[in-house]
């Protein structure tokens, strides 16, 4: 790959490198999530900081006043709710607030229509579990909120305990992550070793406030404690309480870094190899037999372990395709053991590991191609609400496969929705990731001669706005991966936008 020495290009791998050197520092860098800053309101786990945290939230609510993306109704619920419960208390103490209180009241009453009687697959995580039970802490403050919308919601909560109730959960399980919506009591064998419950900032405030008369606590009650600080460092924001929805993703953060470089063919860069060849070889030390998870603290997961055996290729482990296979059901891939909703970038990524091996996966491959739109896209990821994400990785994978009628009109469907301006964003306004996966996807297909005939002038348009828009601050349009609100983990996002910008400035 040739490289121009411009001063853009220069820029670009100067800031890849910084990220790159940087990945899993202090956690990983996470938004900060409402939901879980409402919860360290409600359970005043920061007293000193309690008027920030209330400035902070209501700071974030929407003109129409709720909480969250109106591009993405159903993951507005849950922060919209928890901010009435958490501000309930306070609703005399100042006008704004009592007003931001009636008035996402009343959106929430307009949101039935987005709850039918059967649920997506992209709901957000945990909120089967969480919403109930919101919905009953929302009761007992007297504050009235419908129920009826959320039936479907209820009896996938009852499933998901039931299981839970089997299980057992352990420290850094999945279901730990929920724990505020399902457990009881205050017990320490949850906490894990980043002191925290779940990688959770809500579940550690719900535990706090459940072990707040334990004195033979005292020492796990002090590590919940500096959990939580910590996190909320990982928001940059500067105030305790101010917390993300997840943390630490250390593990995560570097795996999606690096995977990004290998999708684009950067891997073994010459400006960036004495950067990369570490971290790799890191990341190639902690895969286990059992897979790898968000930290080496959490459970491992299909996706996360597809994404590294990619990442790794020859580096991975002579048995690295036996490890894959633990995530493997009935010919599907799985994130989590007992999930409820299949995802459809979990299963590209295992296709994209297997064929870095030289197998085929021709059930996953199928199931793709089974969920592909009429219009082209692939829609209803449970891990990521843009469908641009969604159809990109799942052409990417397709590709592996040979698929080539199915990424044709993925590309298509990525065409049309190009804005004038050379832009992507399935919400309201246009995103630098989103662009970021589209030039990559559009530039990916250009070893098809028609499609490269197509799709050059798009890829150049979108490249040039993202030259342009690179360094657009992270807002709550940006964020768009699906945990129990929609997060973003910054340094991610950043490198596939500078890596697809490093890619369209060295064609």
């Amino acid at each position: 790959m040739s490289i121009y020495p411009t001063q853009h290009t220069e820029n670009t791998l100067n800031g890849l490198r910084r990220i790159i050197t940087e990945i899993g520092r202090g956690g990983g860098l996470v938004s900060p999530s409402v939901y879980d800053t409402a919860m360290a309101l409600r359970f005043d786990t920061f007293p000193e900081a309690r008027e920030s945290i209330i400035t902070w939230l209501l700071d974030q609510q929407r003109s129409d006043a709720g909480w969250g993306l109106s591009s993405v109704p159903r993951a507005r619920a849950l922060p919209t709710l928890a901010s009435i419960v958490a501000l309930h208390p306070y609703r005399d103490t100042a006008p704004r607030v009592r007003q931001a209180c009636e008035g996402a009241l009343e959106f929430l009453r307009g949101q039935a229509e987005h709850w039918g009687t059967s649920l997506p697959d992209d709901i957000p995580v945990g909120l089967e579990l969480l919403l109930p039970w919101l919905l009953r802490e929302a009761s007992s403050l007297g504050i009235g909120v419908d129920w009826t919308p959320y039936g479907a919601l209820f009896a996938l909560g009852d499933r998901r305990r039931a299981l839970i109730g089997k299980a057992r959960p352990a420290a850094g399980s999945s279901a730990s992550h929920s724990w505020e919506g399902w457990g009881s009591g205050s017990p320490r064998d949850l906490l894990d070793a980043s002191g925290g419950i779940g990688h959770s900032p809500a579940a550690t405030v719900a535990w706090l406030h459940a072990s707040r008369d334990r004195p033979d606590l005292a020492d796990a009650r002090a590590a919940a404690r500096d959990y939580l600080l910590q996190a909320s460092r990982s928001t940059q924001v500067g105030v305790p309480g101010i917390v993300p929805t997840v943390w630490p993703i250390d593990r995560f953060e570097q795996v999606w870094v690096l995977y990004a470089l290998r999708i684009l063919d950067l891997i073994d860069h010459p400006r960036l190899a004495d950067v990369v060849r570490p971290k790799l070889l890191d990341l190639g030390a902690a895969l286990r037999p059992e897979g790898m998870g968000m930290s080496d603290a959490f459970v491992h997961d299909g996706d996360i372990t597809s994404t590294v055996i990619a990442t790794l290729g020859d580096l991975g482990t002579p048995r690295a395709l036996d490890t894959l296979r633990r995530f493997e059901k009935d010919g599907m891939f799985v994130t989590y053991a007992n999930e409820l909703q299949p995802s459809l970038t979990t299963n590209a990524h295992a296709i994209h590991a297997l064929a870095v091996h030289g197998e085929k996966a021709p059930k996953p491959t199928r199931y793709l191609l089974q969920r592909q739109e009429p219009d082209g896209r692939w829609v209803g990821d449970k891990w990521h609400s843009s469908w641009i994400y969604t159809t990109t990785q799942v052409m990417l994978a397709l590709l592996q496969e040979g698929e080539m009628s199915a990424v044709k009109t993925g590309a298509e469907a990525l065409l049309r929705a190009q804005r004038e301006d050379g832009s992507w964003g399935a919400g309201s306004v246009p995103t630098a990731a989103e662009t970021a996966y589209a030039v990559l996807a559009l530039f990916a297909v250009r070893r098809d001669r028609e499609l490269e005939a197509v799709t050059r002038g798009a890829w150049q348009r979108g490249s040039r706005w993202l030259m342009a828009n690179a360094d657009i601050e992270l807002g709550q349009d940006q964020l768009r991966w699906i945990g129990k609100e929609l997060y973003c983990p910054a340094r991610v996002d950043r490198a596939w936008i500078l890596g697809s910008l490093l890619v369209a400035q060295s064609a």
